[in-house]
């Protein structure tokens, strides 16, 4: 991958898994080597990183929000708002 190119987002989870292993057993100093690294190469803030680090990996499946999981499907140009 060029340095141009964007990390995507399961890219990022992937090596984010390796590297929670590393960061978990290192010691304070090196964690925030780790975190310097890891912020250059995924191009993600810190506190955004420590969170994913410290928490849980996995990604949570899409659940629709709003206008599409309370009106029943429509067609053409009508919005939940008007018909």
């Amino acid at each position: 991958m060029s340095n141009d190119d964007e990390m995507t987002i399961n890219e990022r989870r992937k090596y984010l898994r390796k590297m929670q292993k590393r960061y978990r057993k290192a010691s304070e100093k090196e964690r925030s080597m780790l975190l310097d690294e890891m912020q250059q190469i995924t191009s993600m803030h810190r506190k955004s990183l420590i969170r994913l680090i410290n928490g849980d990996l996995a990604r949570r499946p899409f659940a629709p929000t709003g206008c599409a999981r309370r009106a029943p499907a429509r067609t053409g140009f009508e919005s939940c708002w008007g018909g």
